[in-house]
């Protein structure tokens, strides 16, 4: 009989996120709108744009938080970055693909 016991060894140790096409698209918004305005979209001004709630929008956020395509500022309003080298990483980005989490976030 098979042993199908899951224990720590098994586990990955990197995580991913999934880019899904919505993502990128948030994602990408946030890039032009910044370009734009010189300031950043709050979650409710792309929740709006996409037509979802803001949780929603903060949901998607944190996320490409975390794949470190952005950078949160101390602020709590106006807080998403988007610094050069970030820009040049959002430029050859691909959907439908999945993307290491970092491991020191910004």
């Amino acid at each position: 009989m098979l042993n199908n016991t899951f224990n720590q060894e098994d586990k990955p140790t990197e995580q991913y996120i999934y880019l899904s096409k919505i993502k990128f698209d948030v994602l990408r918004h946030i890039l032009a709108f910044s370009l734009a305005k010189h300031y950043s979209p709050t979650f409710v001004e792309v929740a709006r744009r996409f037509r979802f709630s803001r949780a929603r929008a903060g949901k998607i956020v944190s996320e490409l938080f975390k794949m470190g395509f952005i950078t949160k500022g101390k602020s709590a309003h106006r807080n998403i970055r988007i610094d050069d080298y970030q820009r040049k990483v959002i430029e050859q980005l691909r959907f439908n693909c999945e993307y290491p989490v970092k491991t020191t976030i910004n």
